[in-house]
């Protein structure tokens, strides 16, 4: 995904980026983002749907939105078969 999107065109994103809380703790691991830009690329496989985990994933979007994070969420379906679909869908982020 990191070498899609600079490949792209786009700039180079930070991998495995923490967000903070308020206080300065680190809550969430990214596994992309822009940190200046709050913008927030994941990629979820398969266990991404496990019961537990994507209860714990909600809670996750919700507090990042709730702090001005911006989210997108990949599949293998669009790495390896859309990957524009990618490129189209973050680059208007980082250039709003």
């Amino acid at each position: 995904m990191r070498l899609l999107l600079i490949d792209g065109g786009l700039p180079v994103p930070e991998p495995q980026l923490w967000v903070r809380d308020r206080n300065g703790i680190p809550l969430y691991r990214l596994d992309l983002g822009y940190r200046e830009r709050r913008v927030g690329i994941e990629y979820d496989g398969r266990t991404h749907l496990e019961r537990e985990r994507l209860r714990r994933d909600r809670s996750r979007m919700i507090w990042l939105a709730a702090n001005g994070w911006r989210m997108r969420y990949f599949t293998d379906v669009d790495l390896y078969q859309r990957p524009a679909h990618i490129l189209a869908t973050v680059k208007p982020l980082l250039h709003a």
